[in-house]
């Protein structure tokens, strides 16, 4: 059964940082990763609804003609689509540990079983991506997806890669598995929990009720606190949620002089108070 791809995905290849020789070496990458990410069905069933927006740049940092082996940094975005027809911006990554093997026109394949120093990252937050999505949905929806970024995530460690390991080192620690090990802990329920509330509830009535939108967010935000409170540890997800969520949320309360907010916004967000500042008090 053909089954309908879920993604919409954008691909951008920035190779200004390799000698000519090494830009001819990858010249067909965008393309390969393009065609890969519109043609395969990574959630195995029929798609339904609007596609997800996903962004990829991929910086080509350095590489070795002679092995074929590159150095990268992958910038992955996505969003989900409201009921408006608006998007609304869900994650935000740069993950600057990205090591692997590359041919002129590679042919990229899923791989569930075996790990790919190419594609398994790009598997790895597609995964997430669609857990994010399936978040805004549906209370708890995106575990399943979770669960198949974790997976991918423990096939690299078994091979050593950069940037895999099977345990957290430090809570919060930026890391891959620090990511799907928070996403999957009964303890971050709540806040994913809040993550759906934050669309359904908010984003989804903005264009049509802004205030009462902008009510129903206060009040997401309001739980956010209570629940970063209980936290006994920093979250990665946290601040990828926020990261994600920044020029949003300026837009939404832009101008409001909303004291209470902001004031929730410094306590969720502390590294952009002052972005939230002059957006609110402007």
């Amino acid at each position: 059964m053909l089954l309908a791809q879920e993604l919409e995905p954008r691909v951008v290849v920035d190779v200004s940082m390799l000698s000519p020789e090494l830009r001819q070496d990858v010249s067909t990458m965008q393309y390969d990763v393009l065609t890969y990410l519109r043609q395969q069905s990574f959630s195995g069933k029929q798609w339904q609804g609007p596609k997800i927006p996903v962004e990829l740049t991929i910086y080509v940092t350095g590489g070795n003609l002679a092995t074929r082996r590159y150095t990268a940094r992958l910038l992955y975005s996505s969003s989900i689509n409201l009921d408006s027809g608006r998007t609304s911006p869900i994650l935000r990554v740069l993950d600057q540990q990205w090591t692997f093997p590359y041919t002129l026109n590679q042919q990229l394949t899923f791989q569930s079983l075996r790990f790919d120093p190419f594609s398994t990252l790009i598997d790895f937050y597609t995964f997430i991506a669609l857990g994010f999505d399936a978040d805004s949905y549906e209370y708890l929806g995106g575990t399943p997806y979770y669960q198949r970024a974790q997976e991918l995530c423990l096939l690299g460690a078994a091979t050593n890669a950069p940037g895999y390991t099977q345990v957290v080192q430090q809570p919060g620690e930026l890391s891959r598995i620090s990511l799907v090990t928070e996403l999957l802990n009964p303890r971050f329920e709540n806040f994913r929990k809040l993550i759906f509330d934050y669309h359904y509830d908010g984003m989804n009535r903005f264009a049509t009720e802004p205030d009462s939108a902008r009510a129903a967010l206060e009040q997401v935000l309001a739980k956010m606190v209570l629940f970063k409170r209980d936290l006994t540890q920093p979250s990665y997800l946290l601040r990828l949620f926020f990261d994600a969520k920044m020029n949003e949320l300026c837009e939404v309360f832009r101008g409001t002089r909303n004291r209470r907010v902001l004031y929730m916004l410094r306590a969720l967000d502390p590294s952009n108070a002052s972005v939230y500042e002059a957006a609110i008090e402007q």
